[in-house]
């Protein structure tokens, strides 16, 4: 019963989240310095994300005992000098991820959850290694072994689901490509990187894009690589976590000349379209199997990647419409 209601304890912190601001350490440095950290040092309501290759220092009595945050060390959370403390309110949660860990050096570094003492340092150093978490609802810790998940840590299985993909584009217009993905979840998302090759051997990174780090809602992201050159080339995402992971997604294959294809694809409550050239005036049209007309959308013009949010399920037929003429149809199972 303890690990279930803990378990629960977990998802709630989760949600309590799902619409904070996340902070991403981007430099290694101090947890008091904004050079640290995009967008900003880390305040009341924060994610703070600590990436695998990022090391932060706690330097001085951090006491915020009424600010809420969900801290997720994948990188080094390092408590360095005499008084060195962060002290939360009790609905806060720190995890630390397979990779990560949290050191100490001192008997008066401590990590406060409310009344709870989750850290205490020691002299002879104290390092909390992952995966484990730590919540006001643990045991108190009197002390902590070296290389060990005391008493404030509880070991606890990682059970992230991955990104979750909903489409991913690539349109030509003229000598630039529009790049465009969206995805329906992140969880512990850091950064997604445009890759493009000439070739399909040789992959070359265009931009690095943030992710939005925990997401249950749909999120559109995009990136115009310009003045590209002629003829065939090839794109993909490379989805990076804060732990260091990282997917890719599928290939895209951009040729020269124009496009006017127009793709369509059913994802959960979602229709994707894809345009390869700007089309003005378009009605998208979603009909059942008997022909009535489910659902119609308008659009003043479309180019690229469109998500449209649709009720329809089962067996359906999507038309586009341009210029009272039908200009892509297609069969789709939502």
């Amino acid at each position: 019963m303890k690990t279930i209601l803990f378990a629960l304890f977990i998802l709630a912190g989760l949600s309590l989240t799902a619409h904070a601001r996340t902070v991403t350490a981007v430099n290694s440095g101090s947890w008091e310095s904004s050079s640290t950290w995009s967008p900003a040092a880390p305040g009341n309501g924060d994610l703070v994300l600590i990436p695998r290759d990022k090391t932060v220092e706690i330097t001085s009595n951090i006491q915020q005992k009424f600010w809420q945050m969900d801290i997720r060390v994948a990188g080094t959370l390092n408590f360095v000098g005499g008084g060195a403390k962060l002290w939360l309110n009790d609905q806060s949660v720190i995890y630390v991820y397979s990779y990560g860990k949290i050191y100490s050096n001192q008997n008066s570094q401590v990590i406060i959850l409310g009344s709870t003492t989750v850290m205490n340092g020691t002299n002879s150093g104290v390092t909390i290694t992952g995966p484990s978490v730590a919540t006001a609802n643990n045991s108190s810790a009197s002390s902590l072994t070296s290389s060990s998940s005391a008493a404030g840590f509880q070991p606890y299985s990682p059970s992230a689901l991955p990104v979750q993909f909903i489409a991913f584009t690539a349109v030509r217009r003229a000598g630039d490509v529009l790049v465009q993905w969206s995805t329906a979840q992140e969880v512990d998302a850091l950064s997604f990187e445009v890759e493009m090759s000439t070739d399909g051997r040789s992959w070359n990174t265009l931009s690095t894009v943030a992710a939005a780090g925990n997401s249950s809602s749909t999120r559109a992201y995009s990136f115009t690589a310009r003045n590209l050159p002629a003829g065939t080339l090839q794109f993909r995402i490379k989805q990076i976590d804060i732990n260091g992971k990282y997917t890719y997604t599928a290939i895209r294959t951009v040729k020269s000349g124009s496009d006017a294809h127009i793709g369509l694809m059913a994802a959960p409550g979602k229709l994707v379209a894809r345009f390869g050239q700007e089309v003005k005036g378009v009605t998208i049209r979603v009909m059942n199997a008997n022909g009535q007309v489910l659902q119609e959308q308008q659009l003043a013009s479309a180019f690229g990647q469109v998500l449209l949010p649709t009720q329809a399920k089962g067996y359906c037929i999507v038309a586009i419409l341009h210029n009272n003429e039908i200009a892509a149809s297609q069969a789709l199972v939502f």
